[in-house]
């Protein structure tokens, strides 16, 4: 019930933004880059702070500033934006605030790349617009994460050294200049389905482990995606009214399914994008050579985004488990429970690429998110207060031999 909740006040403000822009502007691109930035913001899973508000019209001139120099030369433009993502990335060296910032201000940028704005034209027409959809959507996060209740807890804070941010926002640089590249020389004028697979993969990734997981899920849910997209894209027709319906339904199935796995939020965009072409006039078979290119170019942008992560400087998925393990165990050893259960969901989520080869490889750190997850009752007893005494015995005689495991493996 409560992912139920969470999953209806995730997608509510996309569908507010919607149905704001729809009458303000007949223009389906910015109705789109306004519900991008929406869905962005919601699963973004970070405080929506009204402070994002008055750094709209700063990701407007980003945009307006990337419109400006692709109409003058695709090289400009790529430039611009492989520099602006790389530089965001990298900003997390600097502190959690200016990670935030980077973040803020890259994503109206992604957004316009979902969205089917031509980025070609006026420069002060896509300002206005872009400000318009972009204001729209954050301001109705930020409404419905107030009324809601939905303002995620602060997760733990990175004690990464600088330099991997630093090596994150390098890896960020190469996997778009790669995807640029692919994107423009092998699928024309839907280079962008390239660029957004390859910053989808790279921008979350943890680790190697991590970034070669996310690619699979990517491109097996553009897949399944796919063949859902045909049959709906020859369903639907000309019909523009049933596929907005679909769409938003759609969407809302996406938002509630990602819970089981990034897959199951790739295949419902890929879906949507069938009734978006619909939308733009492009119905019937039509859509079958779209929806081919699309899934050749999401496995390419995977791909892109693989590469660097495991061959420059790359993160192993086992020193990430370690370094969680133990701000799990810190916390639990020192009776702050509620951050040893935000601990916890970090661990496992970093484990993530090794659960999934579990069946056929067992790698030794997953008994240590077996141990740790086996204490998550009694963890969040006591992180409601309760005075139970006998929880707090499990946890100490629990700790001891992971902190002992951890430590021998360090010693390795």
């Amino acid at each position: 019930m409560r992912n139920i909740r969470q999953a209806l006040a995730g997608f509510a403000p996309v569908l507010a933004t919607v149905v704001t822009l729809i009458p303000l502007t007949r223009q389906t691109g910015i109705v789109v880059l306004g519900a991008a930035v929406s869905m962005m913001a919601a699963r973004s899973g970070r405080r929506h702070g009204p402070w994002r508000l008055l750094l709209v019209p700063a990701g407007a001139l980003i945009i307006a500033a990337f419109a400006v120099l692709f109409r003058a030369a695709h090289a400009y433009g790529d430039a611009f934006f492989v520099l602006t993502v790389a530089a965001a990335t990298a900003a997390r060296a600097f502190g959690p605030a200016a990670g935030h910032l980077g973040r803020a201000l890259v994503l109206p940028l992604i957004g316009m790349l979902i969205a089917p704005v031509n980025p070609g034209g006026h420069p002060w027409h896509t300002l206005a617009w872009a400000t318009l959809a972009v204001f729209v959507a954050e301001g109705y996060a930020l409404i419905g994460r107030r009324l809601g209740g939905t303002d995620a807890e602060p997760g733990p804070s990175s004690t990464a050294p600088a330099r991997i941010h630093v090596w994150r926002g390098v890896q960020s640089a190469l996997a778009l200049t790669l995807a640029f590249t692919i994107g423009h020389t092998v699928f024309g004028e839907h280079w962008a389905w390239t660029v957004i697979s390859a910053h989808t993969v790279g921008a979350a990734a943890r680790s190697r482990g991590d970034a070669l997981l996310r690619g699979a899920h990517r491109t097996l849910g553009a897949l399944g995606g796919t063949l859902v997209a045909t049959v709906l894209a020859l369903a639907v027709g000309e019909h523009r009214s049933i596929a907005v319906v679909l769409l938003m339904a759609v969407l809302a199935a996406g938002f509630l399914l990602r819970q089981f796995g990034y897959a199951w939020w790739a295949a419902s965009v890929t879906a949507a994008l069938a009734l978006l072409y619909c939308l733009v006039g492009v119905t019937g078979t039509a859509t079958l050579p779209l929806l081919a290119a699309r899934l050749l170019a999401v496995g390419a942008g995977a791909l892109c985004a693989v590469l660097p992560a495991a061959l420059v400087a790359p993160i192993r998925t086992g020193a990430v488990l370690r370094k969680r393990t133990a701000e799990c165990l810190r916390a639990a050893r020192d009776g702050d429970h509620a951050t040893a259960l935000r601990g916890l969901a970090a661990l496992r989520e970093s484990a993530a690429p090794l659960l999934a080869i579990r069946r056929f490889h067992a790698r030794p750190e997953l008994r240590w998110v077996d141990a740790l997850s086996a204490l998550e009752p009694d963890l969040r007893a006591l992180a409601a207060g309760a005075d139970d005494p006998a929880a707090r015995v499990r946890v100490r005689r629990a700790l001891g031999p992971v902190a002992e495991d951890l430590r021998a493996a360090a010693g390795r």
